[in-house]
């Protein structure tokens, strides 16, 4: 196996992208969007749907938005004509090189990186439309550049959020602690192996917000206020 092959990969995918994109990567979208980034049992997609119901009330100015999460790779599938068992290879963190490697060799499906950066261009198509909201997977990296995004991020300490899953699913305290590590690990390394970055570093957002002290009711507002913002400028 060639040790640099994912790296040669993501340059030349990164340049052709360059290359031909001032679309992808400067398209000016007509109307806002939303990232968001989640630290494990912060309330993510609490804080997305609720965006997407006081949005969509009546007589909001800003109807007609979606949440996308786990769903955006089922659209990506759909937009690719490629079969829905595919999703399996694509959790929110890499697929082992192994088992991505035997896959192409035996043509059970695309390579993992195409995968991925088809899932990253759906993002960018989705946010280019505008009116979504767009949970993990590295969204805020994936369409970095594309105007009128907002990008969130929801943080607590463990413990409170350990409480979540104590409360929501019935686990053990040690449980919901394990849970959150793994899955905040998981992120972690999806984020660094497809977008060479730190999913962790504030200044990749527009806001991070601390749930344990901020209310989800609260966090609608600040991120509300935040999206007129900047629709006025880019108006």
């Amino acid at each position: 196996m060639n040790a640099h092959l994912p790296l040669e990969r993501a340059d030349s995918y990164f340049n052709a992208e360059w290359r031909d994109s001032r679309s992808p990567w400067s398209a000016k979208p007509a109307q806002p969007f939303v990232t968001i980034s989640r630290e494990s049992g912060s309330g993510g997609s609490s804080l997305a749907h609720l965006l997407v119901r006081k949005f969509n009330g009546a007589g909001s100015e800003h109807s007609g938005w979606t949440v996308y999460a786990g769903n955006v790779i089922t659209r990506m599938l759909q937009a690719n004509h490629l079969p829905d068992e595919l999703a399996r290879f694509l959790p929110e963190d890499r697929v082992p090189e192994i088992n991505a490697s035997i896959g192409e060799l035996v043509g059970l499906h695309p390579s993992i990186w195409e995968l991925v950066q088809k899932a990253n261009a759906t993002m960018r198509q989705l946010a280019t439309e505008g009116h979504v909201v767009l949970v993990g997977r590295g969204a805020n990296f994936a369409t970095a550049g594309l105007g009128r995004g907002v990008h969130v991020r929801l943080i607590a300490p463990p413990d409170h959020r350990a409480d979540h899953f104590v409360r929501t699913q019935g686990w053990s305290t040690a449980a919901a602690l394990a849970h959150i590590a793994k899955c905040d690990a998981a992120r972690r390394r999806y984020v660094a192996a497809n977008f060479n970055a730190r999913v962790d570093n504030p200044s990749a957002y527009d806001l991070v917000i601390n749930t344990a002290h901020v209310s989800l009711a609260e966090a609608v507002e600040l991120v509300a206020a935040r999206i007129l913002a900047r629709s006025s400028v880019a108006a």
